[in-house]
């Protein structure tokens, strides 16, 4: 098994295994291809494959952020998965070590993640990398139609 970064060759591989992604958290997908093989070669998206025998089995993506109050880059892990007959190898792991390892390369100072609330094996999960929740703080979101919407106040 080996772990590389995605190049944006690879978009086609990366929006297969969000495809696969959504279908378990019950979400959907509506980038293309294109849009992740732009953002992965301006660097807006890093993608993490980790392979096995040639075949990708495993994906963590990465959002490169900035901490204002800092001063500092960080970044957040977006997406991990892995496919069904790999779970249980310790490939998860080996996907948020390898993004541990890629934050210390780009001088990322902190690495946040966001996880459902309903996703307690994920949660468990990562408190064992040391991660834990922060529960001062909330995702608030807008998003389609109401963002395009004029704003009164």
């Amino acid at each position: 098994m080996s772990i590389r970064s995605a190049t944006p060759d690879d978009a086609a591989t990366v929006l297969e295994l969000l495809h696969q992604l959504a279908a378990f958290e019950g979400g959907r997908v509506t980038a293309q291809a294109q849009d992740l093989a732009d953002a992965l070669a301006h660097r807006r998206l890093e993608a993490l494959l980790a392979e096995q025998d040639g075949k990708v089995v495993g994906l963590l993506t990465l959002l490169p952020s900035f901490s204002s109050w800092r001063g500092q880059q960080c970044a957040v892990i977006h997406d991990l998965f892995v496919l069904a007959e790999q779970r249980g190898s310790g490939l998860g792991g080996d996907l948020v070590r390898a993004a541990m390892d890629l934050a210390s390369v780009r001088g990322w100072t902190r690495l946040d993640v966001n996880v459902l609330d309903w996703n307690h094996k994920a949660q468990d999960f990562y408190r064992r990398f040391g991660l834990t929740p922060q529960s001062d703080w909330r995702i608030w979101r807008i998003e389609g139609e109401a963002l395009e919407k004029p704003r009164r106040l």
